[in-house]
Parts: C-alpha cells; sequence; structure tokens
C-alpha cells in the first residue's frame, strides 16, 4: 500500500537515511549519524520540498517515490538504488559513511607578503591551532553502468573528455573551478550539497568514490529527465533561476593585461569605430588604483583623471565598460582599513569576510562609491578564489601537492566546511546590491571561481591563466562542455590563451615569444576566436602581447580578415545568441551540451569530445591544431586543409555553402583559416541579422530568418530592450516560430507584452548538393 508523504526516515545501526521529494523526478537524501538531522538553510539549493511523494515497503526494502522515479533503499545497509519506471536501474549508491573529527581554526600570529605573477598576495607564515567544532569526514560509492558516459564537476584545467576513468579533486583555484555535481548520459543528474574539499575517484569505470572532506551530514539530490534538457531543468527548480544578462555581453569584449590610463581605454573603442570592426566592451584589468594600495577600490587620479568623462566618451560611442575588482586589500588603503576596524578581514588581514552580511555590505559601498557611481557597466571580480600557496617555482608541482597546499592554504582562514564557497558568497553580495540600488544596469560579474547556485548572481566564470598552447585550446573545447553540464550557463576563456610566452614560473606555457607577431600565435588566436564565437562570452584577453585586431596584421592578410569575419559572424547570430540567453533564463536549458549528452544512443557521438551542440540548432568543430603555419615552415600555407567532422543522426546543412549531409558518419570538410567548421541541423530556425557596429545599432533592420529543411522545427526569438529588469514582468517580445515541413509552413505564435517585435522575413533553406 503507498502513501504519500512529505519525507520518510529509514534506520539502521545508528545512522539514519531521510528521502524528500524536490518535485517531478528528484529526491533528496540525507544521511546522518543518529536520530536527528541538521536543521540548516542551504546555501546552493533555494526549492522547498513538495509533499509529492509516496513510500512504500516491504521486510527488506523501503521505495519512495517522485513521479516516476523511485529511490529504493536496503533497510539493513541504507544502500540506494534509483529507479525509473520503463527504464530499469539508472544508478546505485552504497558505502555511505561518516567518520567523526575535529576541526580546528588557525590563529594567525604572523604573515609574509608575496608577490606572485597571480597578485601580490598575503600568506599566514605563524599561527596557534584551537579547537573550533566537530564535524565528519563522509563518503559513498556510486555503481555506474558498462555503457553510460559522466560528464560536469567544473572547469578543469586537465580538460577531462569524460569523468570515467578521472580522478577530480574538487577544490578552488585559478585554472581550477569545482562544482559537486554529475550528469549521466542515463538521463540522471547528482548535485552534492557540500561546500568543502572533495576527491572524486573514478579510476575504477565501474565506480565512483566520493570523498567529502567536512559534512554535518551526506545531503545530494537525485535528479532524473526525459533527456539532459529535462534534467537541467531540474537544477533549475532546485537552485533557482538564471537571471538574463544585458544584451551587450552578446558581442564582442576586447580586454588586456592591461590598459593603463584613462586615454588609452578610451582610445581603443575609438579605433574599433574609426576602422568599422564591431565592439560591445573593452575592459579595465588590474591596477586602477594608486600605488601600491593593492585592491583599493578608487581610480588613481592622476592616469584616470575623470572616470565619469571616461564611461561617458565610452557610452557616446556604444561601448560599455568593465572594470577588475579583487576580494583582498593590501598596502593599509582606506579601504583596508576601515574592513580592519569593523573587523571584517580574515586571518591574512587583507581579505574581506564574504560569508559575513556586514563584511558584503561594506565591500558594496566601497564598490559603489569608488566605482560604480561613475556609470560603470560590469563587474570583473577576479581572483575570486582569494587564497594561494602554489602559483611560483619553475616546476608544476604533481596534483597531488598543489591539491594539499592549496586546501591547507584555504584553511587557514576558512572553516574546513566552506572552503570551496568563497565565490559563492561575494557573487551573491554584488549581485544583491546592484539591484536593490534602482539602476537600469542588469548585473555582469565576470569571476574566476563559482558554485552551484552561483548563476542566481549573474556571473560568468573564465577557466583562467591558461597558456597559449594547441594543447590548452583543445582542452578548453572539453571544459567548456563539462562546465556547462553542470547547469551553469555563463562560461569562457581568454581568447589566445592568458599566457603567451615562456615563464620562469611553471604557469607560464606560452609557445610564442614574438607575441602577435608570430605567425604561429596568429593562428592560434584565430582559431581560438573561431571557438569563442561559440561560447556564450567572446573576450579577448591576456598577458605578453597586446590582443586588438589590428595587431594581426593589415587588412588583406588571412589572419587579420580571418579575425575579423569571425567577429562579424558572431554579430550576424546576434539575434540568435541573445535568444538562447531567454532560453536559458525561461527554460533553464543550456547553451552547450556535449554530444554524449545530446545524442545519448549514439556510440559515437560519446566519444567525439571535440564537438559539442550550441543551443539546439548548431553542431560547432573548433579546429584544434595547426595548419596554415607550422613551426618548422618558413611561410604561411594558404591552401585549403581538411578535416574530419562527424555529424551525429539526423540531417545536416554545411552553415557556410548550405550543402547538405546525412548524418550518422563522419565526413570530410575543408580547414580554410577563414571560418570555423559549421553545421546546422535539418529542422532548425535561425535568426541573422545585418553586421552593426554594436548589438542592437539599427534596432529597425530586417532580420532573415532561416529555416533549414528536413524536419520539422521550432524556434523562440527573444528581443527586449537589452538592459534593465523590465523583463522580469514580460517587458519582452518573444514569437514561437513552428516550420512544417510536410507542406512547408510557417506560423508565430507571440508571448509577452513588451513591443520588441523585429521585421523579418523568411528563407527556407532546402536540401542540395547532398552525398
Amino acid at each position: 500500500m503507498e502513501n504519500t508523504v512529505k519525507s520518510t526516515v529509514v534506520s539502521s545501526d545508528g545512522m539514519s537515511l531521510r528521502l524528500v521529494s524536490y518535485g517531478d523526478k528528484i529526491t533528496r537524501v540525507t544521511y546522518v549519524a543518529g536520530p536527528s538531522f541538521p536543521d540548516v538553510a542551504s546555501a546552493i539549493v533555494t526549492a522547498e520540498p513538495d509533499s509529492g511523494g509516496t513510500v512504500c515497503e516491504n521486510e527488506n526494502e523501503l521505495v519512495f517515490c517522485a513521479g516516476d522515479a523511485r529511490a529504493v533503499v536496503d533497510k539493513k545497509t541504507l544502500d540506494v538504488k534509483f529507479e525509473r519506471e520503463n527504464y530499469g536501474i539508472l544508478s546505485r549508491i552504497s558505502g555511505q559513511g561518516l567518520d567523526e573529527y575535529d576541526i580546528y581554526r588557525n590563529e594567525i600570529k604572523e604573515t609574509k607578503t608575496r608577490i606572485t605573477a597571480d597578485g601580490v598576495r598575503i600568506t599566514a607564515t605563524d599561527s596557534e591551532r584551537k579547537f573550533s567544532r566537530k564535524a565528519y569526514h563522509g563518503s559513498l560509492k556510486l555503481r555506474f553502468t558498462e555503457d553510460e558516459e559522466l560528464y560536469g564537476l567544473g572547469s578543469h584545467e586537465e580538460g577531462y573528455p569524460s569523468l570515467k576513468g578521472r580522478y577530480v579533486p574538487l577544490y578552488q583555484e585559478n585554472m581550477r573551478i569545482s562544482l559537486p555535481y554529475i550528469v549521466s548520459t542515463n538521463g540522471y543528474a547528482y548535485l552534492f550539497d557540500c561546500l568543502s574539499f572533495m576527491i572524486f575517484d573514478g579510476t575504477d569505470r565501474r565506480h565512483g568514490n566520493f570523498y567529502f572532506d567536512t559534512v554535518d551530514a551526506l545531503d545530494y539530490y537525485f535528479i532524473c529527465g526525459d533527456g539532459f534538457d529535462d534534467v537541467c531543468r531540474g537544477y533549475r527548480h532546485l537552485t533557482g533561476i538564471t537571471p538574463l544578462p544585458p544584451k551587450w555581453t552578446v558581442g564582442y569584449i576586447q580586454s588586456k593585461e592591461r590598459y593603463k590610463t584613462q586615454e588609452e581605454i578610451v582610445g581603443i573603442a575609438g579605433k574599433y569605430r574609426e576602422i568599422g570592426v564591431p565592439l560591445d566592451c573593452v575592459v579595465q584589468d588590474w591596477y586602477t588604483w594608486p600605488g601600491d594600495l593593492w585592491g583599493y577600490k578608487i581610480f588613481d587620479g592622476e592616469r584616470y583623471p575623470d572616470p565619469g568623462k571616461m564611461t561617458d566618451d565610452l557610452h557616446n560611442m556604444n561601448v560599455r565598460m568593465m572594470i577588475s575588482i579583487w576580494p583582498y586589500m593590501i598596502g593599509d588603503s582606506e579601504n583596508q582599513k576601515e574592513f580592519r576596524a569593523a573587523g571584517l578581514l580574515l586571518g591574512d588581514d587583507s581579505t574581506y569576510d564574504a560569508f559575513s552580511p556586514d563584511g558584503r555590505d561594506m565591500y558594496w559601498k566601497q564598490a559603489y562609491d569608488g566605482i560604480f557611481r561613475y556609470n560603470i557597466d560590469g563587474w570583473w571580480c577576479d581572483s575570486t578564489e582569494p587564497f594561494d600557496a602554489v602559483w611560483e617555482g619553475a616546476e608544476r608541482p604533481p596534483l597531488p601537492e598543489r591539491m594539499k597546499k592549496s586546501v591547507d592554504e584555504f584553511k587557514k582562514y576558512l572553516d574546513d566546511g566552506v572552503i570551496n564557497a568563497y565565490s559563492l558568497y561575494h557573487s551573491m553580495g554584488i549581485y544583491e546590491h546592484q539591484r536593490v540600488t534602482g539602476c537600469k544596469k542588469r548585473v555582469v560579474n565576470l569571476t574566476r571561481s563559482g558554485y552551484p547556485g552561483q548563476h542566481r548572481y549573474g556571473t560568468f566564470v573564465w577557466s583562467g591563466d591558461v597558456s597559449a598552447t594547441w594543447e590548452a585550446l583543445a582542452r578548453q573545447v572539453r571544459i567548456a562542455q563539462n562546465y556547462i553540464a553542470c547547469g551553469e550557463a555563463y562560461w569562457n576563456s581568454d581568447i589566445g590563451g592568458f599566457f603567451v610566452k615562456k615563464w620562469r614560473q611553471w604557469f607560464g606555457d606560452g609557445d610564442y615569444e614574438k607575441g602577435c607577431d608570430d605567425p604561429g600565435f596568429r593562428e592560434l588566436y584565430t582559431r581560438w576566436l573561431q571557438f569563442a564565437g561559440f561560447t556564450p562570452m567572446m573576450r579577448s584577453h591576456g598577458t605578453d602581447t597586446p590582443r586588438e585586431v589590428w595587431c594581426f596584421g593589415e587588412r588583406g592578410t588571412p589572419f587579420r580578415d580571418a579575425i575579423e569575419k569571425t567577429i562579424r559572424l558572431r554579430y550576424m547570430l546576434s539575434a540568435y545568441f541573445y535568444s538562447v540567453c531567454a532560453n536559458v533564463t525561461f527554460d533553464g536549458t543550456m547553451p552547450i551540451t556535449a554530444l554524449g549528452l545530446a545524442f545519448p544512443s549514439d556510440r559515437t557521438a560519446r566519444a567525439v569530445d571535440w564537438e559539442y551542440i550550441y543551443g539546439h540548432e548548431f553542431l560547432v568543430c573548433p579546429v584544434t591544431h595547426p595548419e596554415y603555419y607550422l613551426p618548422d615552415s618558413v611561410e604561411i600555407t594558404n591552401q585549403d586543409r581538411y578535416t574530419d567532422v562527424y555529424l551525429p543522426e539526423g540531417g545536416w546543412y554545411d552553415f557556410h555553402s548550405e550543402k547538405y549531409y546525412d548524418g550518422g558518419r563522419y565526413i570530410r570538410v575543408a580547414n580554410r583559416i577563414d571560418r570555423i567548421p559549421l553545421f546546422v541541423r535539418a529542422g532548425s530556425i535561425i535568426p541573422v541579422m545585418p553586421v552593426m557596429q554594436f548589438v542592437d545599432e539599427d534596432q529597425d533592420a530586417e532580420c532573415e530568418i532561416r529555416i533549414y529543411a528536413g524536419r520539422d522545427g521550432e524556434f523562440e526569438l527573444y528581443n527586449d530592450a537589452g538592459d534593465g529588469y523590465d523583463y522580469e514582468n514580460g517587458d519582452y517580445t518573444r514569437i514561437k516560430i513552428k516550420y512544417s515541413d510536410s507542406d512547408g509552413s510557417v506560423s508565430e505564435e507571440l508571448s509577452g507584452v513588451g513591443s520588441y517585435r523585429r521585421r523579418h522575413r523568411y528563407r527556407i533553406i532546402k536540401k542540395k548538393g547532398s552525398d
């Protein structure tokens, strides 16, 4: 007999396990020592449990149902298997364990200042350990099926193609953003509600062992659905809605390390307008503060004499400005003194306490008074994994050594149980405070660290300070897929790699001593830019060499022309990219999907980790190896080279030539330097805009809506004011376009109360030249 319940508890040998329904096909599992369960609000999950669970049991098992998903608990071992009607067993968890231990905190006695390539850092050199509290080390084992693949766990420099067979430490570091979330090609995901250091050990491809360094209970959510999109909707239900970014973020963003004066940054924007290359934002990197007052949230008066005029000049060219700010302060600036007097610095006497509401209040007040009041458009919250112990030395430390040093450094200043979540709280402070100012700008926060739920706060993460190598570019393609598989939509990378040259330290490992004067780097940069054109943010940045388009040769030369053509393609598809952003906000679907998740029944697709789906329409095939300029070449080779592309099941059109191909096979395509291999799925509907100098330059411009015949199709074309939060109250226009392939008819259905409908015409592209 089934009973409808909100939750149910099973106990055995002094341990207890609770199951709670959080909606259709979502079950929360909590495992504790003893009979009592912690009553602590989650920093990750915002959803409330529902009362829709049902339970039935026999002598050996208890069955808890959330929709058609079942959790079957062994009453003796408390092992759990997750099943779904008509799908069978999806996943099993066993070996759940909790081992009590004592947490000690460090009372810092002495510190030292370190100059690193990642900024000036304060590190504790002497401290006294004092008992803080008791907690548990946790563990559990996941059992995999032979034919599934796993994705997720965040953005890791190694660029894992799949998590099965991998050892992945989950801690925060430059080039490592750890998210305790995995998703399977079998249509399920796990979200582990834990803020501490963790380890996933999947080296035995049949099992995955999770270690949780510091917990009060094992606490996780099992989400299943009808495919990857449905699983993402479940994650959105648990963790909240991703706000819509402003429209300018789908345009081209120019940055480098670093622009040094007000005059320079305005001049860069002016030159883009002069030469007619589209641009929507310039980024001011570090050292805007006076002297050596690192992290002081004011402009140096000599180099930036009139910040208000600077932003006015940029805005008069329809260029936005993003600025770098840091969570720590050095040099006894007034900002640092104010935090110190209030007792809101952590033990290094440098980093503000983002876990404290008062700390977040003070940080925003300083950022507003010193920077935001000058009409800044976006934040670059750098170094949001604020403690470092490994970014020095000539040799790359082995991963276990790096892991231990980094984790130990965080534990000097933070409770063991929260060391992975600094960026989550820091981002929350920026977002919540900007929202209540009443300004008409949507929050944009480019930040180097992340955590589940951080999407609620208007963040874009990037993959950190990677080096300019072809291997690094290939890894970025896989990193993007794994990070976004976690349900966190907005990821990007430094186009061209941050470090271009060889540095004395291990992390500066670029291949190009001549920088943008090296044809080899120009080719790498061009291919990286093409890849970035099909990521959520197209942002050029790095050190060692300039990155502006005019630094890559004269017009009429292959790389310069390819770079400009790639930027213009981004603007041609700006209405498409913005509509994909709207899908993230309104539907919870992701902009990038690994082929294994998009085509889970296609075994060949699972192995193709160098391609991915953008939206639901594009098959993106980045070129991640040199062809036009090889190190031993004496000149650029201009003839076409070829690459093999895998087309999953269905019909596909080459976006550039409009030639049709049947899928389920590899094809060979030309690798022209001025284009990325790009295919459109049959049945897709793609809005194409005239090229503009900034998004929405001509709001009356006609949009060509291309329909690729061969299958019925549907697309929701979205438009709104481009900034501000009126869209939350329905001030937008969303057109659901449906195409019937049988008779070639097109229908439209409007939603929203805004008046943002674009003039448009349809063009149906039919099969031609297929082979």
